[in-house]
């Protein structure tokens, strides 16, 4: 299995590289981030009554510090509950560690009191959980998965989940001829793999989502295609997401030249994607893709590519 564990001295470089502001201070370098506005949302669930909100603009600003793996992080404009205030915290510096297996820098914590909070505040972070990843192409982007469980004068009051609006996926695709039964795969061809991606864009105000294809490929003779269908209804899960649309009607086809309007001659059905916010995403679909034939797909995508024929 291919790792990303990098050492310091790497990690390092990489968050330099990728940094949204680098700064140094003497020996010790740190990077920051800024996560948040309009990038993602929190689900907020009330654990006293299982209600739901979605808050908009929540801010997150990590300053990471890879000589010591330490990770400063603030939090900021935190909605909580129809027209609450919003509310910002500040923790002590935590520790942070990096994933064996892909590379995410993690970071959890419990018992949490925030630095800002004065001598009888009522809040308390029960549990957070942090996952980082900042070395992905910038077509795919930055990775962040964030949760955490908020207490209140000492009862579990609210549970918060930020969601990115856009979710970039990468990772081996298996394809049946729907005509000839034959298959087309990249389960074990990095390169073919890295060439196609899948951007599932969440609108958490109408909750529907769009599905945009990169480089759509399914046979050895199609040529890669771009397309996308949107209006997609989601539902929230405790994991991420799901999606199931076109099992009862047909799904127009929209490509890069079609514009507003559906290709002809294209159309997708029988659309289900499983998204999960710390992994990735299984997306399974049939699709008329004209003179490129028509397809049963199945991709199981992950945030980075994994070759299973490496160690």
């Amino acid at each position: 299995m291919k790792k990303y564990l990098l050492s310091s001295a790497m990690l390092a470089a990489t968050l330099s590289l990728t940094s949204c502001l680098g700064s140094s201070s003497g020996d010790e370098q740190t990077f920051t981030y800024n996560y948040g506005g309009d990038v993602c949302f929190n689900r907020v669930i009330d654990l006293q009554n299982g209600s739901e909100f979605i808050a908009s603009s929540p801010s997150y600003n990590l300053k990471y510090t890879p000589a010591d793996a330490q990770v400063e992080i603030t939090l900021s404009n935190i909605l909580l509950s129809q027209g609450a205030s919003p509310l910002s915290f500040k923790f002590p510096t935590m520790k942070y560690t990096q994933d064996a297996l892909d590379g995410f820098l993690v970071t959890t914590g419990r018992s949490i009191v925030p630095e800002n909070a004065a001598d009888n505040s009522p809040y308390v972070f029960d549990s957070f959980t942090l996952r980082t990843y900042f070395g992905r192409p910038n077509y795919l982007g930055s990775v962040y998965y964030i949760r955490y469980q908020l207490d209140i004068n000492n009862e579990p009051r609210y549970e918060v989940t930020t969601y990115s609006k856009r979710n970039a996926y990468i990772g081996p695709v298996t394809a049946t001829d729907l005509k000839d039964n034959s298959v087309y795969t990249t389960a074990n061809n990095i390169d073919a793999q890295a060439d196609t991606y899948y951007l599932v864009i969440l609108n958490q105000e109408k909750r529907t989502a769009t599905l945009q294809v990169y480089n759509g490929k399914y046979s050895d003779s199609m040529t890669p295609l771009v397309f996308m269908v949107k209006d997609l209804p989601y539902t929230y899960t405790d994991y991420g997401y799901t999606i199931v649309a076109g099992t009862d009607n047909v799904l127009p086809v929209y490509t890069a030249t079609s514009g507003e309007k559906p290709a002809e001659g294209l159309e997708m059905t029988d659309l289900s994607i499983v998204g999960n916010l710390q992994n990735g995403a299984t997306i399974r679909f049939k699709c008329n893709l004209g003179d490129n034939d028509k397809y049963n797909v199945t991709a199981n995508l992950r945030y980075l590519l994994y070759n299973t024929n490496k160690e």
